[in-house]
């Protein structure tokens, strides 16, 4: 039996790292990242919980090499490190684990599998997942889907998404 047909994640964390596959792009998913290469059309989910150099291989193989690595203690949820990637994605990890990723850049392509990421309306937020929306000391946080978290600059719907993230993330770096 092939030990990769149960963990397809492995054979694309092997992959090596040194420039971005031309035809893939993660896809942000709220249990970690769909990679999806577009020649063939195949999605493969880098879970969180796997290892963090599992985690960093994967993305790498479609996001080229990482551009910070670093890490913060000043997180609500203890001790984070991070490895931050092109298009504004940055992953996050606890006891070398995967756990989180957030995009906080305005200008990133990388969207949700329902077409959802930072610039999207509050509109189109609401007509892709069931939305709840408070004031927080983050900003207008809204929850969609289950386990997709972000900030929007104004409430309504000509609200634009400024932050999405899903897992265990820390926004004050």
């Amino acid at each position: 039996m092939n030990p990769l047909r149960f963990l397809p994640w492995i054979a694309l964390a092997l992959s090596p790292p040194a420039a971005a596959a031309p035809h893939a792009a993660p896809t942000l998913a709220p249990e970690g990242l769909s990679i999806v290469d577009a020649r063939s059309g195949k999605a493969r989910l880098v879970p969180f919980g796997i290892p963090r150099a599992d985690a960093e291989r994967a993305v790498a193989a479609v996001q080229g090499i990482p551009l910070e690595k670093g890490s913060s203690s000043e997180c609500g949820a203890g001790t984070v490190d991070y490895t931050g990637y092109r298009d504004g994605l940055q992953l996050t990890f606890q006891n070398d684990q995967f756990v989180g990723w957030t995009i906080s850049r305005a200008a990133s392509p990388l969207r949700t599998a329902k077409g959802i990421g930072v610039g999207s309306t509050r509109q189109a937020l609401d007509a892709a997942y069931a939305v709840t929306v408070e004031d927080s000391s983050l900003g207008l946080l809204f929850g969609a889907g289950d386990g997709l978290t972000g900030t929007l600059d104004i409430d309504g719907i000509d609200g634009l998404v400024t932050n999405i993230w899903a897992g265990t993330v820390c926004l004050i770096d």
